[in-house]
């Protein structure tokens, strides 16, 4: 009992601080917009909460059950998504964003251990870059017209700006975790 309520708060933790990152890039750019769960800059908690919760599950569980939580949590993005924008859309930015984070904590956790505090750096740009592909397969499949550049850039900043804030509040809520067990291993010593 005892090592399921140990689980639990490391997701709760991580899960949260990497959300709060999320959010807060995205209320210094977009402001309480975030919050209108139909608007486009909603992402900044959708995907700092999804995120965030997939880091968690490989952080705690490994990557078999990540990748499980990434699949789950992406259909759930998109039955809630496809109420208020076209399936295809829904489909193509919840499985979109959500399954390269499998990658992102495989290489998080295990490949850029060494960069510590930098490591949130490379999930910003990723996401930036994952955010610009959706935009052109997206945009290549619904609309006719050329897609402008300015819509490109704004995509890859708030892809940016949620990636730097969940990473950045992944490794908080990591770090904390870390904290918390040197300490509790120094005080039984």
């Amino acid at each position: 009992m005892k090592n399921i309520f140990s689980q639990l708060w490391k997701l709760l933790l991580i899960t949260f601080t990497g959300t709060l990152g999320s959010i807060t890039f995205g209320l210094m750019l977009h402001g309480s917009d975030v919050f209108n769960y139909t608007g486009i800059n909603f992402g900044f908690v959708a995907f700092g909460l999804s995120g965030a919760f997939i880091f968690s599950f490989y952080h705690v569980y490994g990557l078999s059950n990540c990748t499980t939580a990434a699949v789950t949590t992406s259909v759930i993005q998109f039955i809630i998504a496809s109420n208020w924008m076209p399936m295809l859309n829904a489909g193509f930015w919840s499985f979109g964003v959500n399954l390269p984070v499998i990658w992102l904590a495989f290489l998080f956790e295990r490949k850029l251990a060494a960069f510590h505090w930098a490591k949130f750096i490379v999930v910003g740009i990723v996401y930036g870059a994952v955010f610009v592909l959706l935009t052109l397969i997206v945009g290549v499949i619904q609309v006719s017209s050329q897609i402008p550049s300015e819509v490109f850039r704004d995509n890859f900043v708030d892809g940016l700006l949620i990636g730097l804030g969940m990473g950045l509040g992944v490794q908080a809520g990591e770090a904390n975790i870390h904290s918390i067990r040197t300490s509790s291993h120094s005080i039984l010593s």
